[in-house]
């Protein structure tokens, strides 16, 4: 093998290597921004998850406040219905 083989070898073997690292390089880089990407997804659900169970808390308590306030009312109305009585 003369030096110019020998050359020839060596400089393919360093452009083999030159691209391994490279798509190595890119492929984690990939995965990295993938991962971030879902990170960033998995908090945005997160807060609307969060949104959503005080939505529902506040839909309970409106909801037991209109409840409490039906419930009044039909004491009320009973009242009157039981002074109507008495009146005629």
């Amino acid at each position: 093998m003369d030096h110019v083989q020998s050359g020839m070898i060596m400089g393919a073997a360093v452009l083999t290597l030159a691209t391994i690292i490279i798509v190595t390089v890119i492929i984690q880089l990939s995965a990295t921004w993938r991962a971030r990407a879902q990170l960033a997804r998995e908090d945005e659900y997160k807060k609307l998850a969060e949104q959503a169970t005080a939505a529902s808390t506040s839909a309970a308590a409106a909801g037991q406040r209109l409840a409490d306030d039906i419930s009044e009312t039909k004491t009320r109305i009973a009242s009157i219905e039981k002074l109507l009585r008495e009146v005629a």
